[in-house]
Order: C-alpha cells, then structure tokens, then sequence
C-alpha cells in the first residue's frame, strides 16, 4: 500500500492502525531473477499491521506488526523449511531534513510504500542460517558426510 504525502497530511486521527496483506511473489521473482542468492524459496503469508501518527505536517511515525510465514532452504540440505517471523519495526519519515537525524527518512518523491518497507523488514529478519530438525538424518541417506561428523583421531 503507498500512502502519498496529501492522504498522510489528510489523517486528522492522532493515530491510524490498518491490516494489510501482502503478496510479494514479485518482489521473490524480481529478487531471483537478479542473480542474487536468495535462501527464501516462498512467501506463504505475510501481514503487517500499521500505526500510522501523523507527528506534524511534515513528519509521519509509521510502527509495523509484521508477520510473515517464509519457506526457506535448509542451509545443509537445501530441502524446504517453514519459518515465521513476528517482530516490530517503528520508523518516522519527513519532508522535512533541514536537521540531520539517522533516525529520520526522507520522504522521496510524493508517496511512502510500506510495501517496500515490508519487504526490506522480512529480508533484514531473517537468520542466515536456518536447519532442518532432520537435516542430518536426510544426509546420511545422501551418504554424504561432513567434516564435523568425522570423528578426530589422537
């Protein structure tokens, strides 16, 4: 969803929760069609919940519930491994820059897509390596084994 700068400037609550779900099999597709390495093999559902509080004209704090359910690729298998995520996300944007603040983004052009913003929170939440409870079990049966299974010899 993409708030524009005069529906931000409209809100006339203090603040404004809404529920979006979203579908980011673009977002998936554009990330694999790239040639960037990409452990998320789906997005099942995500969903975020958005508090909007509109702080003056110019400077608007947006916090996300997000919630996600990811298939992601086991990192000793390869094999599918459903993982959620649950976590919170507040970020103020303005128009307003005249201060420097690392806590403030700018509005660019005339619209904020939580959208994007979503998906930038997912991709920074999830862990790098993610195993299957049964990732060993599935390699002995490949008969492959690996270098920490190997016992040391005195």
């Amino acid at each position: 969803m993409k708030w524009s700068l005069q529906q931000l400037q409209k809100l006339y609550k203090p603040s404004n929760i809404f529920e979006i779900e979203y579908n980011f099999d673009d977002y998936l597709d554009e990330l694999k069609n790239s040639g960037s390495e990409t452990d998320i093999l789906e997005v099942q559902t995500a969903k975020a919940i958005v508090s909007i509080v509109k702080l003056d004209m110019e400077t608007f704090k947006f916090d996300y519930h997000i919630t996600a359910n990811l298939l992601i690729a086991c990192a000793l298998t390869l094999e599918p491994v459903p993982y959620s995520l649950d976590f919170q996300v507040s970020e103020t944007y303005s128009t307003d820059l005249s201060e420097e603040d690392d806590e403030i983004f700018p509005i660019e052009g005339n619209t904020i897509d939580t959208k994007a913003i979503v998906w930038s929170n997912i991709l920074l939440n999830i862990p790098i390596r993610v195993v299957r409870d049964d990732a060993y079990e599935i390699l002995k049966k490949r008969n492959i084994v690996l270098d920490e299974d190997i016992p040391e010899e005195d």
